[in-house]
C-alpha cells in the first residue's frame, strides 16, 4: 500500500475517533448540565413548597395541641382536606421518603374519619400515631424512626 494513501487512512481514523470522543463528551456535558438544571429548579420548587406543608402540620398537630383543641373528626377532615389540596400542586416535587411519610399522615387522618363518628373526638393512640408520623419517634433500641418532619428538614 502507498505510504500517503495509508498515511491519508490513519489521518481519517485518528480524525474519526477524535469526532466521537468530542462527541460524545459534549453529549455527556449537555446531559450533566441539564440535570443540573432540572434539580436546581427542583430544590428551587421545594424550598418554595416546604414551608407550606410545614404550616399545616403545625396548623393542625403542633398549634392545635398547644390551644388546646380536641382533635375529633371535624380535625380529621380538615387536616386531611388541607394535605390534599397541597398535594396536588406540590406532592410532584417530594422526594421518596417525603412521600412515604406525608402518605403514613394521610393514612392515620382517613383512618381518623373513617372510625370516628361526628361530634366525636379521635382515638388518643391514634392521633399519637399521626403526631409521630409527622414528627417521627424512636424505636426501643434509641434509633431514629424519622417522619415528615425530618424529612421536609434533610431535603
Amino acid at each position: 500500500m502507498d505510504d500517503k494513501i495509508l498515511a491519508a487512512l490513519i489521518a481519517g481514523l485518528v480524525s474519526l475517533t477524535v469526532g466521537l470522543v468530542s462527541f460524545l463528551a459534549t453529549r455527556w456535558k449537555v446531559e450533566h448540565e441539564l440535570r443540573q438544571t432540572q434539580f436546581r429548579d427542583i430544590l428551587q420548587k421545594r424550598i418554595e413548597i416546604y414551608p407550606r406543608l410545614w404550616s399545616i402540620c403545625i396548623r393542625y398537630e403542633t398549634n392545635w395541641v398547644i390551644d388546646g383543641k380536641v382533635k375529633d373528626r371535624d380535625w380529621a377532615q380538615a387536616f386531611l382536606a388541607k394535605l390534599n389540596a397541597f398535594n396536588i400542586e406540590g406532592g410532584l416535587f417530594f422526594t421518596e421518603e417525603l412521600y412515604n411519610s406525608f402518605g403514613d399522615v394521610r393514612a392515620g387522618l382517613l383512618r381518623a374519619v373513617d372510625e370516628t363518628k361526628p361530634g366525636e373526638a379521635v382515638d388518643p393512640q391514634l392521633t399519637a400515631k399521626i403526631r409521630i408520623a409527622i414528627y417521627g419517634t424512636r424505636d426501643d433500641k434509641g434509633r431514629v424512626i424519622p417522619g415528615l418532619s425530618t424529612h421536609l428538614k434533610d431535603d
